[in-house]
């Protein structure tokens, strides 16, 4: 059994952690600390140390990212 990963999803792209918090409408420095508490999946290219160069994301990690944050209500009694 093969499982799919995102490089054979077709169309998932790879952004940059910019491009993350853009999409989130937060600061950089907010998705790298998603990144690194592993609420949000990403990846590190390559072996240095400087993280802006090498940090991508998946968009499907941003969206599930996001599916998994929704708030839904609960239901309660009107009277």
């Amino acid at each position: 059994m093969k499982t799919e990963t995102p490089s054979t999803r077709g169309a998932d792209q790879l952004l940059n952690a910019k491009q993350v918090a853009e999409r989130l409408q937060v600061h950089v420095a907010t998705v790298y600390r998603l990144a690194e508490s592993g609420r949000l999946k990403a990846l590190r290219l390559g072996s240095g140390q400087q993280r802006r160069r090498g940090f991508r994301c998946w968009a499907s990690s941003v969206d599930a990212y996001l599916g998994e944050s929704e708030i839904t209500p609960t239901a309660t009694e009107v009277a």
